[in-house]
């Protein structure tokens, strides 16, 4: 990975919420307000965690909320039956009081909806030809248009500020895909999961969480993959990161209490100190002194057949010896 010449430096870190199994916090566009999904219900609360309300719970699994282009109504995604059917995800939207909920989508798995900045498309995953791909439709459900195509599944679509671009994630790794684009752009290429991505206010960055060293953590990389930087290093999972429409904070869900709950954290713009960068350590080959090791390493490369035999040799004559001692115990 290499190292950025400005992200985010972290000032202030606080736990808004203390339910169980939050998940995928949402601002309102005048960032007021965070809608998100706990104890499969739909809530919303202010800002600073305060006033937190159940806004829709039917009885089922319901997540993934997002506010529209002006706040007013609340897009979500929940588990669905029709009589006779399996049990499908389905696609709603309701008043962000909760009222008069409708459903959008039918039949195949939809689900992560997300509707551009001026209101006018709405992205989501669906399985409608196999697998999850990238769709968009109107904001009552109509003229559905499938974006990308790929092997795997599709997650988490979230558009760019210009309403320009889609970053989502797909086989571990960040990609974008422009709305009149043929091609995705590959950001990410490593061993590791990075998923759940999210632009920054003014474009130049992306939040996603990845679990390079065993936990998922936060990290931001430029817009065009070019560098990435670890926002936080706890020992435990912190995902679903959202950027604030002014960009002062990134609300996302850890479990660094024991559950699942809602954070912030305040971030400012500013240079980048290299240790923050995740880089993997470099590690000096052990040189080996012993001339009696060295002697023996050379003539395992040299004489590979008569070194294993030698290695076979004494390892069956050491069992031999083990064997008759344990013999000679028990007669």
């Amino acid at each position: 990975m290499s190292c950025a010449s400005a992200a985010v430096i972290i000032d202030s870190d606080v736990k808004l919420t203390n339910t169980t199994n939050a998940n995928h916090p949402a601002w309102s566009p005048d960032g007021s307000k965070i809608v998100y999904a706990a104890d499969q219900a739909i809530w919303i609360m202010n800002s600073d965690g305060s006033d937190q309300k159940k806004l829709y719970d039917g009885m089922a699994w319901e997540g993934e909320p997002e506010f529209n282009d002006d706040g007013t109504m609340i897009y979500f995604a929940t588990e669905s039956k029709k009589a006779f059917s399996a049990r499908y995800i389905s696609i709603h939207v309701m008043n962000a009081d909760g009222s008069e909920g409708m459903k959008l989508t039918e039949t195949a798995d939809s689900r992560a909806p997300s509707l551009s900045p001026d209101g006018s498309r709405l992205v989501y995953t669906s399985r409608a030809s196999g697998n999850y791909d990238i769709w968009t439709m109107s904001p009552n459900g109509s003229d559905r248009v499938r974006l990308t195509d790929a092997s795997g599944d599709e997650s988490s679509p979230s558009w760019s500020p210009d309403g320009k671009t889609i970053v989502y994630s797909t086989s571990g790794d960040i990609f974008t895909i422009g709305v009149d684009a043929v091609r995705p752009v590959q950001l990410t290429s490593d061993m590791y999961d990075n998923v759940e991505p999210s632009y920054s206010p003014d474009g130049e960055l992306i939040v996603y969480a990845s679990n390079v060293g065993g936990d998922y953590d936060l990290w931001v990389l430029n817009s065009d993959g070019s560098s990435h930087m670890k926002l936080t290093s706890d020992r435990s999972a912190e995902r679903a990161p959202a950027w604030s429409p002014d960009g002062s904070k990134i609300a996302y869900v850890s479990n660094r209490d024991g559950e699942f709950n809602i954070w912030a954290m305040a971030v400012q713009n500013g240079d980048i100190e290299l240790e923050r960068i995740e880089e993997p350590p470099e590690v000096e080959e052990k040189k080996i002194d012993n001339e009696y090791v060295l002697k023996l390493r050379d003539y395992a490369a040299n004489k590979p057949r008569e070194f294993i035999g030698i290695v076979l040799l004494a390892s069956f004559a050491f069992v031999v010896l083990i064997v008759g001692s344990f013999l000679r115990k028990i007669s």
